[in-house]
């Protein structure tokens, strides 16, 4: 229970000292010396696929767990069962929340307030198109299905972690999120596993 206080204070120390400090800058600078970029033009319409995601990987995990419960145990099997288990119920748990939290933060996006930097701020209750950055739902969603392959298969945890940190990077390089935003959806993300974590198992 201590682990879980002192850990959500360090979060939102984090993200307060972000939100402060390092967001406008950091999202102004990325636009000063990126915008110009092909991939950041071509990335300012991309449909949001990570409900379409979060469906199929859920299916498939489900899908999978079927058909493993069905053969002999090992401990290889036994990981993959877990691992659909816990992705399978934590992914859309996950994507409720997220989309729970945009609608109540109402933050303005990054993309957003370049356009406008007057709207700068969280619109509580109004998290609509163009103000639904807090926290990434990105980060929150796949958050625990980069944790559950991180303890399943911890033979390849050096792969997770850079994809994880790719897809951070990613999304602060596009100026889709601030980093306050990725903080927190990595924060919440993990909560969520592990709570799901437990009750699974």
């Amino acid at each position: 229970m201590k682990r879980i206080f002192y850990s959500a204070i360090a979060m939102l120390t984090l993200t307060l000292l972000s939100i402060r400090f390092l967001d406008l800058p950091l999202a102004a600078w990325i636009a000063e010396h990126l915008r110009a970029h092909a991939l950041y033009v071509k990335t300012a319409n991309v449909p949001d696929l990570l409900a379409i995601t979060v469906a199929f990987l859920s299916a498939v995990c489900w899908s999978a767990y079927t058909l493993l419960i069905r053969r002999s145990p090992s401990r290889l099997l036994r990981s993959a069962q877990t691992l659909c288990r816990v992705v399978g119920t934590a992914l859309p748990i996950a994507f409720g929340i997220k989309v729970v939290l945009k609608w109540l933060f109402g933050r303005i996006e990054p993309r957003t307030w370049l356009l406008d930097s007057n709207t700068y701020g969280f619109h509580w209750f109004g998290g609509t198109n163009g103000y639904q950055g807090f926290p990434s739902g990105h980060m929150l969603v796949l958050t625990p299905l980069f944790m559950a392959l991180w303890h399943c298969f911890p033979r390849y945890r050096i792969l997770y972690s850079v994809a994880c940190f790719l897809l951070a990077g990613s999304l602060l390089a596009m100026d889709y999120h601030y980093l306050s935003d990725v903080i927190a959806g990595t924060y919440i993300g993990a909560v969520v596993y592990l709570a799901v974590s437990r009750i699974v198992r």
